[in-house]
C-alpha cells in the first residue's frame, strides 16, 4: 500500500464483520499500523471524494455529446441526467434535455439492435420524473420487454444467445419502473432469473454470452469476468427484491418451501425491502437454485481482484457498486469504508483525463457519469432512501387511526401506548407501517430495558439495513442504553442519509460518552461537520479501547 493510500485508509475490520451480530460480541485485534491522527475515513462524503464528485458534476453540466458513437446514444444523455439528479442538481438543464430527448427519440431508439438506451431511458425517467413521465416509461419498457428471448435473457436483435451485459440493464430498468409504480410481467422477471441461474459457471462467475446447458446443470462459461459477475449477481438480487425476498432470512425460508412453493404471508414483504410497490408472487421461482447462485457468486466476487484494467472500467465500477449495495442489503453485512470502494476512488483519482472527466470505452459523457455514480454510491443511496420523502404510497403518509392523532411539530402523530423493543421488532415482522410511523414520530413511546443478545443483534442489523423509520427507532434504542459496546454501530449511524438517524446516533454517542455537547455537530449539520464528528468519535473510542479495530460494519 502506498503512502498516499495509507494516509486515507481507515481503521479496519475486526475478525467478526457484524454479520447480523452486535459489535459488543466481537473480539478485537490490532491490524492498524497508522497513528490515529493520520487516519481519515474514505466515505462518499469525505473531502477527497467530494472534490472528485464536484469536478465530475461540473463536467457533466457542460460536456458536449458529439465525441463518438456512444456520446450520440440516448443512453449517454440519460446517464448524465441521472448522475446530476443523484448529485442534487435537480434543476439542471441537462436533466430537462434528457427528458425531452426521451420523448423525441423513442421511434429512433426502438429500432436499435440492442437495449441499452431503452433501458437507461426507463432507469432515468423512473428516478427523476416517475409521475409526469409514466406513459413514456411504459413506452420504453414495452420496447425491450417484448425482445426477451425464449430462454429468458436478452441479446442483440437477430441473435438467440443471451447477453449478460444487456440483461443487467433490463433488470435494473424493471426494478426502477416497479418502484415508480409501473406493472411488470411476472413471467418475464421469472424468466430473467431462470436464465441467470442457468448461465452461472460452476465456480460462481458469469461470462458475456450466457450459454444455457442442455442438461440443466451449470456448465463452464466463456469470458467470465468480475464486471459481468457483478452485473449478473446484482440482477439476480434485483429479481429477488422484485419478489419481496431479497432479505437472506426470507430467502432461506423460501428455499425451504421447495421449487417455487407458496410462501407464508409474512414473507410476501421482506422487512428490508425498500420498494413501496407490491412484490411479485414468489411462486414459480426455484429459490433453492437462487440461494445457491448467491452463495457461489458471492464467493467468486470475494476472491476476485479489483479489475480496473479490464475493458470499460467505469462501466465496471457502476456494476460493482450496484452489486455491493444490493449484497449488503441481502446479507445484512457491510463495511463503512470497504476496500473495493477505496480501490475505486484511487483508480478514479488517477485516471482522469483532466479534472472531473473520465473517458475509456463508453465515451466521456457516459464514463464521467459512471464515475460520479460510483463515487456517490448511488445505488446505496437509493436502497437506503426507502419511500420518498412526503410520498403517500399504498396508504402510507396518514395513519388509519386518526381519532387518536395529534399534530406535533407539523407532523400527524398517533398517540400510542409505550412499547418495548420486542414489540418494535414484532411490528417490523408484521409490516405494521402505521404503528412504526407513530413510534418513529414519538421517541417517548419506546421503552428500552435490558436487551437479550438476539434483540441487540437485530437492532444493530436494523440500524444498518432497515427502512428510514426503522433505522431511527433502532438508533434511539441502542443509544439509550449508554453502553460503550454499541458505540461502533452508532458511529455508522452518523453516516446515515436520513438526518434524523444521524442525529439520533449522535445523541446516543453523547449519552454513552457523557458528553452533552459531543464534538460540536449541530442539529443543522452539513457533511463536513458530520465527517469531522465521526473522526472525533473514532479517536475518543480508541482512547478507551486502544486495542480495538473499528470496523463500523453493519
Amino acid at each position: 500500500m502506498s503512502t498516499e493510500q495509507g494516509k486515507y485508509r481507515s481503521v479496519r475490520a475486526s475478525p467478526t464483520k457484524l454479520r447480523g451480530v452486535s459489535p459488543y460480541v466481537t473480539t478485537v485485534t490490532v491490524v492498524w499500523g497508522l497513528c490515529i491522527a493520520q487516519a481519515t475515513a474514505l466515505l462518499p462524503t469525505s473531502p477527497r471524494v467530494s472534490a472528485l464528485v464536484e469536478a465530475g458534476v461540473k463536467t457533466l453540466e457542460t460536456i458536449p455529446f458529439d465525441g463518438g458513437q456512444y456520446d450520440r446514444m440516448l443512453g449517454s444523455k440519460c446517464l448524465v441526467g441521472l448522475a446530476l439528479h443523484k448529485a442534487g442538481k435537480k434543476n439542471s438543464p441537462r436533466i430537462k434535455e434528457a427528458i425531452q430527448a426521451c420523448a423525441e427519440r423513442a421511434g429512433e431508439v426502438s429500432r436499435d439492435n440492442f437495449t441499452y438506451s431503452q433501458c437507461l431511458a426507463v432507469i432515468f425517467l423512473s428516478e427523476v420524473a416517475p409521475k409526469t413521465e409514466k406513459a413514456t416509461i411504459q413506452q420504453y419498457l414495452n420496447m425491450f420487454t417484448k425482445r426477451q428471448l425464449p430462454h429468458g435473457g436478452w441479446g442483440y436483435v437477430g441473435e438467440q444467445v443471451g447477453d449478460t451485459s444487456q440483461t443487467q440493464y433490463v433488470a435494473l430498468a424493471m426494478w426502477q419502473a416497479h418502484r415508480a409504480g409501473v406493472s411488470l410481467d411476472d413471467d418475464q422477471v421469472k424468466g430473467l432469473m431462470s436464465w441467470l441461474n442457468k448461465t452461472q459457471a460452476p465456480d460462481g462467475g458469469w461470462g458475456y454470452h450466457g450459454v444455457v446447458p442442455d442438461g440443466g446443470k451449470r456448465e463452464a462459461q466463456a469470458g467470465v469476468t468480475p464486471t459481468l459477475t457483478a452485473a449478473a449477481m446484482a440482477s439476480l438480487m434485483i429479481g429477488a427484491d422484485l419478489h419481496g425476498l431479497l432479505n437472506a432470512g426470507s430467502m432461506s425460508v423460501a428455499a425451504g418451501t421447495g421449487n417455487g412453493g407458496e410462501l407464508p404471508p409474512s414473507l410476501r414483504f421482506s422487512k428490508d425491502r425498500v420498494s413501496s410497490a407490491k412484490p411479485l408472487s414468489p411462486s414459480g421461482v426455484d429459490w433453492k437454485e437462487v440461494t445457491k447462485s448467491f452463495e457461489l457468486g458471492e464467493q467468486w466476487m470475494n476472491e476476485a481482484p479489483f479489475n480496473s484494467a479490464g475493458a470499460f472500467p467505469f462501466y465496471y465500477l457502476y456494476a460493482l457498486e450496484r452489486y455491493h449495495s444490493f449484497n449488503e442489503l441481502r446479507s445484512g453485512e457491510s463495511e463503512l469504508e470497504p476496500e473495493w470502494y477505496e480501490q475505486g476512488v484511487d483508480y478514479l483519482e488517477g485516471s482522469q483525463i483532466k479534472p472531473g472527466q473520465w473517458n475509456n470505452g463508453c465515451g466521456a459523457p457516459a464514463d464521467t457519469a459512471f464515475a460520479v455514480l460510483f463515487l456517490m454510491r448511488a445505488t446505496q443511496k437509493s436502497l437506503q432512501g426507502g419511500i420518498g420523502e412526503g410520498a403517500l404510497v399504498s396508504g402510507r403518509g396518514l395513519p388509519k387511526n386518526l381519532s387518536s392523532a395529534t399534530l406535533k411539530r407539523g407532523q400527524v402523530v398517533v398517540e400510542m401506548d409505550v412499547v418495548g423493543v420486542a414489540d418494535f421488532l414484532s411490528m417490523m415482522e408484521k409490516g405494521e407501517a402505521d404503528r412504526l410511523d407513530a413510534l418513529a414520530a414519538d421517541p417517548s413511546a419506546l421503552l428500552v430495558g435490558k436487551l437479550s443478545s438476539a434483540d441487540a443483534a437485530r437492532l444493530s442489523q436494523v440500524l444498518r439495513a432497515g427502512e428510514p423509520n426503522q433505522r431511527l427507532v433502532a438508533a434511539r434504542a441502542l443509544g439509550s442504553l449508554g453502553d460503550l459496546d454499541f458505540a461502533p454501530v452508532l458511529m455508522y449511524g452518523l453516516t446515515d442519509p436520513d438526518p434524523r438517524v444521524a442525529l439520533a446516533s449522535r445523541d446516543g454517542l453523547r449519552a454513552i460518552a457523557r458528553r452533552p455537547r459531543g464534538f460540536g455537530m449541530p442539529d443543522e449539520f452539513n457533511d463536513d461537520q458530520r465527517y469531522a464528528e465521526l473522526e472525533q468519535w473514532k479517536r475518543w473510542y480508541l482512547t478507551l479501547r486502544p486495542e480495538a479495530v473499528i470496523d463500523l460494519g453493519r
